[in-house]
C-alpha cells in the first residue's frame, strides 16, 4: 500500500492524458492501485497480525455478517466498516480508502457524528469506547 501514489498525482496524471490512447496507458499503468475492499482490509488486518476472532470480539459485529464482510459475500454498511476499521487499528487514511472503496462516503468533518468518529479513529479508540463517546454525544453508536 505504501507503493501506491497519492489521488492527486494521478489525478494529475489523468489531467495531463490528450488522446484515447492516453487514457489508455493511464488505465493499464494505475490497474495496480485498483483494489476492492475486501482485498483492502484483509491486507489491513492480516499487516496488523489481527486474528479474525480477536476483530469479532473488538467489533461486536456478528460472526457470520462479518465473515461475510471479510470474504466479500456481502458488503457492510458504512458504520459496520468504521468499526471494523476501529478494530483494525487504521489510520484515519485507511479509513477514508475503506469508506472509499465502499462507496459509503468518507467521514465529513462538518457534521457532528463523524467528526466524533473522525476523533475516535485519530485516538485508536476501540469500538466500545467510540460507543460511549457516541452514546455521551447523544449521537447513534456504531454497532
Amino acid at each position: 500500500m505504501s507503493k501506491e501514489k497519492k489521488t492527486d498525482d494521478l489525478l494529475t496524471i489523468l489531467q495531463d492524458a490528450r488522446t484515447q490512447g492516453d487514457l489508455k496507458r493511464y488505465i493499464e499503468d494505475t490497474a495496480q492501485y485498483a483494489t476492492d475492499y475486501v482485498t483492502y482490509i484483509n491486507e489491513l488486518i492480516r499487516s496488523r497480525g489481527i486474528e479474525k476472532t480477536d476483530l469479532i470480539a473488538a467489533t461486536g459485529i456478528e460472526r457470520t455478517y462479518l465473515y461475510q464482510c471479510l470474504n466479500g459475500t456481502r458488503k457492510p454498511g458504512r458504520d459496520y466498516a468504521v468499526a471494523i476499521c476501529l478494530a483494525a487499528r487504521c489510520t484515519l487514511e485507511e479509513t477514508t480508502r475503506c469508506l472509499e472503496l465502499l462507496s459509503a462516503g468518507i467521514l465529513y468533518t462538518k457534521n457532528k457524528r463523524d467528526a466524533i468518529l473522525i476523533y475516535a479513529v485519530n485516538r485508536s479508540m476501540s469500538v466500545n469506547q467510540t460507543n460511549e463517546l457516541l452514546f455521551q454525544m447523544k449521537e447513534a453508536t456504531l454497532v
